[in-house]
């Protein structure tokens, strides 16, 4: 047996087998895993007189710990030099640094954009929103053209993903395989698909043309429910319409007349008004609106917060031409996503979507720096508003100078993965507890089974609060010497029936999304088997509403053995 770097033989690495007839035996080698995140390689060579066969296996490397981030930033005056330093941490392998310069106040693209696309659930609203900032990356920012092409396959893979989520009626639901199609998720697919279009990119045959009968459609229907606050998705869907060249002039003015709408509903209304040419009734909307979000019942409802509502304010103001107040929100907007402010992915997306429309047509632009990391000198001279780099990750220390004669932002990225058993425990809002159980219901140690013992984990998670939560995500990875057994395509279909909105199972994790009640209890059961033998690492639990982050648990993991 030989290996790459991701792995060792721990032991012989050659044995002999001795066979009387022909049969079949099967012989062990020890492997240790490799401190790296990446592909291992196993060649397995047999050799039997003057024959030879040999045979490759792949396995990925992986550390199930999520990527830690942090930087340091300056602003540099102009004509000014600075140095920045930072300490490289995490596993061999996962470490990277970039350098990021804006003309404009930081925003943290990288960091925020990396959010998204790492982000580990792939709900309707997640997916639009790992892509839709990426279709203006090009336009505001200095990148090559190998980043260039992988933005461009990031959103034709979203397009095609999202087509699987559109139902009979054109609308998309939120997970596939609904068949109720989302309120808020089918307006904020058509805007994605609107824009994507208008940038080149080629839509499913008849998705768009069916989602506007139903954008279309569902206007006409929609009545004012307080109860529900469903204005805003109305006034959404009316703004789609109108980005979409289909304005709903008599269902807008409806909304308009409807005593009691919210601020940001006005706001929202008042973009359509400008996308349908009638700027003077949106400026009167805008006039009647304070562009400060002040009323939180709208954010939740619809996967938002106040900075995904200033956001939304922001390019209303750009349609209406109101260029002081939108520098003001742009700069808000810009100090609160450059800090540690912690955004969901709705929020995320659309201050970036939002801070992109702003800096192509308003904002200081343009870039011209010398920096030097481990003596090694380059240049960025761009007219663009934003430009990154990428640093050796165990460089150390970057001097930049700045040669323009405006203000330059600067900022020095870096991340890592922690190694096993140096996860970052918390717990906020959630209680979590996790026991492993034989097929008799007996609790059992996790920590040594023999091999092809089939056992239960059940993980139950607490709501804290006195208040109730959407879209809970339970992730819950498994050793690499476990499998989990997928009850639905078995005879113990019904043990496992949990109840949840939807359930993810992959190879090495199984991920539920669910709602919880105030002070509720729900528990989740996952059959497994101890296939592999050998020393493996159990994560910890992971647990987080994934639009409020008052509700997060996680927990530490264990070692286990798997025995013959």
């Amino acid at each position: 047996v030989k290996t790459n770097n991701g792995f060792k033989v721990v032991g012989p690495s050659s044995q002999k087998v001795a066979f009387a007839q022909p049969d079949e035996k099967v012989v062990y080698f020890d492997l240790e895993v490799g401190d790296i995140n990446g592909i291992g390689k196993v060649t397995v060579t047999a050799t039997s007189g003057k024959e030879k066969a040999s045979y490759d296996v792949e396995i990925d490397v992986m550390n199930p710990n999520p990527v830690t981030v942090n930087y340091k930033e300056l602003v540099l005056e102009p004509g000014k030099s600075a140095t920045i330093g930072w300490e490289a941490f995490g596993v061999s392998g996962t470490n990277k640094a970039v350098l990021e310069v804006s003309s404009f106040p930081s925003i943290d693209f990288n960091r925020r954009l990396d959010y998204l696309i790492q982000y580990p659930h792939g709900c309707l609203e997640q997916v639009t929103s790992g892509a839709f900032p990426q279709l203006y990356l090009a336009d505001i920012a200095d990148i090559d053209q190998s980043r260039k092409n992988k933005i461009q396959k990031n959103v034709t893979a979203a397009i095609q993903k999202l087509s699987q989520y559109q139902v009979a009626n054109g609308g998309f639901s939120y997970w596939p395989g609904n068949m109720t199609p989302d309120d808020w998720g089918s307006s904020y697919v058509g805007h994605f698909f609107i824009e994507a279009e208008r940038k080149g990119y080629a839509l499913p045959m008849n998705a768009k043309k069916q989602w506007l009968a139903y954008q279309s459609k569902t206007a006409k229907q929609w009545r004012y429910n307080e109860g529900y606050h469903n204005d805003f998705a109305q006034a959404y869907r009316l703004y789609t319409l109108a980005l979409a060249g289909s304005p709903d002039i008599s269902s807008m003015n409806r909304l308009r007349e409807t005593g009691g709408i919210s601020n940001e509903s006005k706001l929202r209304l008042a973009a359509a008004y400008a996308l349908a040419g009638q700027k003077n009734v949106g400026l009167k909307l805008l006039n009647q609106s304070s562009i400060e979000p002040d009323d939180s019942r709208y954010q939740y409802y619809y996967y938002g917060s106040s900075e995904r509502n200033r956001a939304m304010a922001l390019e209303t103001l750009l349609l209406l031409g109101q260029k002081e107040k939108a520098f003001a929100m742009a700069n808000k907007l810009a100090k609160q996503m450059s800090s540690d402010q912690w955004m969901s992915t709705q929020t995320t997306a659309y201050c970036l979507y939002a801070i992109s429309k702003f800096a192509q047509g308003n904002g200081p632009k343009g870039i011209d720096i010398q920096y030097t990391v481990k003596g090694k000198s380059a240049t960025i001279t761009t007219a663009k508003t934003f430009a990154d780099r990428v640093l050796s990750a165990d460089g150390k220390t970057v001097s930049i100078r700045n040669n323009k004669k405006s203000t330059l932002y600067v900022k020095v990225v870096y991340s890592g993965v922690l190694p096993i058993g140096q996860e970052q425990v918390e717990q906020r809002g959630l209680g979590t507890d996790i026991v492993f159980k034989d097929r008799k219901g007996q609790v059992i140690n996790p920590s040594v089974l023999s091999q092809g013992t089939e056992f239960i984990a059940e993980v139950t998670i607490s709501n804290l609060k006195n208040e109730s939560v959407d879209n809970v995500a339970l992730m819950q990875i498994i050793p690499s010497g476990w499998e989990i057994v997928n009850t639905r395509f078995t005879d113990f279909g019904d043990f496992a029936d949990n109840k949840v909105d939807y359930t993810d199972i992959r190879d090495d994790r199984t991920n539920f999304y669910f709602p919880l009640k105030a002070n509720e209890s729900k528990t989740f059961r996952i059959l497994l088997n101890a296939s592999y033998p050998g020393e493996y690492y159990l994560p910890g639990v992971q647990c987080e509403a994934m639009y409020d982050n008052s509700f997060l648990a996680r927990t530490q993991g264990q070692w286990i053995k798997v025995v013959r």
